[in-house]
């Protein structure tokens, strides 16, 4: 599955009352569409289904089991997709798997993203005329996953890829590859929060950052890959205070889909009152009914200092010993259940939703 650097012009609404994922043509002219999803340890791509205009047809059927979904439409020649590319055939057709090199007989087309939210069972993609996507082989990939009204946002985007202060201005310059946490106003901040390097990043609002990189940052899921380039202000434990100079887009998240498996409520099938509460690269531990421990999660393909066995991920609790990082072995993780081996020790720890 590939990235690259289009502006897609869709819009993604939630809203149907059975639970599955259906498209709704709202264009004048009918639609031809394939889609793309995780299945099992690999991908799987499915198509055709020809819409009518103002007609819908369901394309996957049950309750929704991934966050992110891909679609192409054969109909269009210039269809750019977001990046994403999987493999097809001429005629109705199941692959698996649908990516890295095609089989004989089918081809890679774009794919563009359907991002049903964190906790959807069923979604609605609706298709339209004047939000049809081109290619736009000169812009950068689009800040948001969601562009209401693209001609509006391009201004908005570039403006948050723009530096708006030199490096060292205020502080110890960086640049990281971070995955957004979330963006808003409580007791303890109103701004931004985002986790790279296993560390917590903050920014305030009105202290200096870039305001169009901020409002971009707050247009964007939990878990959107970025690349955050600013000052760092302040370090205490494992929470960096920081100043954004200008954020953009990054690769695709690798883990991104044992990462958003593992987001939610789990229950330790040993211990009832053992839970776990994971969202975005936050995890909490909870024991009867009350939070033991807040920890970062990080994932790679070894654990600190490891040989390679991935995927695995390690945590470090923040205000804890820095150089305490449990390492878990992702056994298995469905909608359901997660199986995780404890590296070092040998036990597996099983969990299931509540």
């Amino acid at each position: 599955m590939l990235r690259g650097s289009f502006l897609v012009a869709l819009i993604l609404t939630a809203g149907a009352a059975k639970a599955e994922l259906t498209v709704c043509n709202d264009a004048s002219a009918p639609r031809t569409l394939a889609v793309a999803y995780p299945e099992g340890a690999g991908w799987q791509s499915e198509g055709w289904w020809t819409v009518d205009p103002g007609a819908c047809k369901v394309v996957v059927a049950g309750d929704l089991t991934q966050r992110h979904y891909y679609y192409t439409l054969s109909d269009q020649a210039d269809f750019a997709g977001e990046g994403y590319a999987f493999c097809v055939q001429s005629q109705s057709f199941t692959l698996s798997p649908a990516d890295g090199d095609c089989a004989e007989g089918s081809t890679q087309r774009p794919f563009a993203d359907i991002d049903t939210g964190m906790t959807s069972a069923s979604f609605t993609l609706k298709l339209r005329d004047s939000m049809a996507p081109v290619i736009k082989a000169d812009v950068e990939a689009p800040m948001i996953g969601v562009v209401d009204h693209p001609e509006d946002a391009g201004a908005d985007l570039e403006a948050a890829a723009t530096a708006s202060f030199a490096p060292g201005s205020h502080g110890e310059p960086f640049t990281v590859n971070a995955l957004m946490q979330g963006c808003g106003a409580s007791e303890e901040l109103d701004g931004c929060t985002f986790y790279a390097e296993g560390v917590r990043w903050v920014v305030s609002r009105g202290a200096g950052s870039n305001a169009a990189a901020l409002d971009a940052m707050a247009a964007l899921p939990v878990n959107a890959p970025v690349i955050v380039t600013g000052d760092s202000l302040n370090f205490g434990d494992i929470t960096v205070e920081a100043m954004v100079s200008k954020v953009e887009p990054d690769q695709p998240d690798p883990y991104a889909t044992l990462r958003d498996a593992m987001q939610g409520e789990w229950v330790s099938t040993e211990d009832p009152d053992a839970r776990l509460s994971v969202t975005g690269s936050e995890q909490q531990e909870i024991y009867a009914g009350e939070v033991t421990a807040v920890s970062v999660v990080t994932f790679a393909d070894a654990c600190p200092g490891g040989e390679k066995i991935g995927p695995v991920f390690f945590t470090q609790q923040m205000g804890g010993d820095l150089e305490d990082l449990p390492c878990y072995a992702v056994v298995g993780l469905t909608p359901d259940r997660m199986e995780l081996s404890y590296v070092g020790r040998g036990n597996t720890l099983r969990y299931v939703r509540p």
